[in-house]
């Protein structure tokens, strides 16, 4: 019979337990020391960028009989004033919102071509206008009504062959009166507003009040409230003012202050057919408003220095990325000429930039101006505006 060693077990029994232990324990800890990830940096979010939206506005497109009349802009087929404004095209380029104030009605050929003090004017103005690249048209202005309701009409069908033109200041009826003017760009939406003083002693039609905008501060602060709700920010383009006079009156600056308290950021006024300053006034709420008081003639045949120096004003209403707020930038007005040769033929438009001596001395006026002539008077006009760059160069 074999001896079992009774002391060699017990021992073998007591370290056997200790040897799972230190097993079970191992494995244990193997389980408990996950590895560690590395977490991904929370990084701040980025801050929005600036939204910009640049704009460009010229004083009157005046229609002249000596316009329609020069044969530098007739031809078989009719008109084509498109090298009018070939000088000025290049400005236009990559500027969001262009507006132009059509002085003169466009009836066209149909209605009979008229000029001063009533006029209508051939079609092919606006097709050049649009051509150039304007998008906002004012059409408001004392001579709104020359050509009758037909004139208006056929203006209008004019514009309807644009969709990328909108025209403010004439209705066809009260519907289209109602429908808010409002160009979106870069997703911030602009509500525009056009009026004028008066008609000449001439009237809209029986029944028809809506065909042309006329100041009235009850209807101001109606149509810029109907506005608000649909819109980031209001423009207004008003035909008032004193006719040649090169400071802004008192019923204007009045006006001023009434559309800036409404709500209006940027004012761009016509009419007077010279130059006028141009400041910022500061509405009830301390925003800072744009006010061009006139930009003088565009296109014209008038006869005098200064009805051929007319302004290019360009700015930009920029939307802080970080803030939201909405701020006026980069105000400037570039100075423009009106062109024609000693014949009163080969009508242009310059900004005086690009306007020189050597064509100065070519001008029907070559007597009374030079480029000079036109710094000094836009010197005398503006007097240095302050955060407002006059462009010469």
């Amino acid at each position: 019979m074999k001896r079992i060693d009774f002391y060699k077990t017990l021992r073998i029994g007591m370290l056997l337990p200790l040897l799972l232990l230190s097993t079970v324990s191992g494995c244990q800890d193997k389980q408990a020391s996950t590895p560690q990830v590395d977490q991904p940096e929370v990084s701040e979010p980025k801050p929005e960028k600036d939204i910009r939206v640049s704009f460009l506005a010229v004083g009157d497109n005046l229609i002249h009989g000596a316009i329609y009349l020069d044969p530098y802009h007739k031809n078989a087929e009719g008109y084509d004033f498109r090298s009018v404004y070939d000088p000025i095209k290049p400005y236009l380029k990559g500027i969001d919102i262009k507006n132009i104030n059509q002085e003169t009605v466009l009836g066209g050929v149909e209605l009979g071509l008229s000029h001063y003090p009533q006029f209508n004017g051939p079609q092919e103005i606006g097709e050049a206008v649009a051509d150039c690249g304007f998008n906002w048209i004012s059409q408001a202005s004392n001579h709104a009504m020359d050509a009758g309701e037909a004139a208006i009409q056929n203006q209008l069908k004019l514009w309807d062959r644009y969709p990328n033109i909108t025209a403010t200041g004439m209705n066809r009826n009260q519907a289209e009166a109602d429908k808010l003017r409002i160009i979106e760009v870069k997703g911030l939406k602009f509500g525009l507003l056009n009026y004028t003083y008066g008609l000449n002693g001439l009237s809209t039609p029986a029944g028809k009040d809506y065909m042309v905008n006329l100041i009235d501060d009850d209807k101001i602060k109606s149509d810029i409230a109907k506005l608000k709700p649909h819109c980031d920010v209001i423009l207004a383009s008003m035909h008032w003012g004193n006719e040649y006079v090169y400071e802004e009156n008192d019923e204007q600056r009045r006006l001023a202050q009434l559309l800036a308290d409404e709500g209006v950021s940027v004012i761009i006024g016509s009419h007077p057919h010279v130059l006028e300053p141009v400041t910022y006034i500061t509405a009830k709420d301390q925003r800072k408003v744009l006010v061009y008081y006139s930009l003088g003639n565009f296109l014209s045949a008038q006869d005098s220095g200064d009805t051929m120096l007319g302004g290019m004003a360009k700015w930009e209403i920029v939307k802080d990325g970080k803030t939201k707020e909405i701020r006026i930038e980069n105000a400037e007005l570039y100075p423009t000429v009106t062109h024609y040769n000693k014949s009163i033929q080969d009508f242009k438009v310059y900004t005086l930039k690009d306007y020189t001596d050597k064509l100065a001395s070519k001008h029907y006026l070559s007597h009374e101006i030079s480029r000079q002539f036109f710094i000094d008077l836009t010197n005398q006009i503006m007097k240095q505006p302050k955060d407002i760059k006059i462009i010469y160069e």
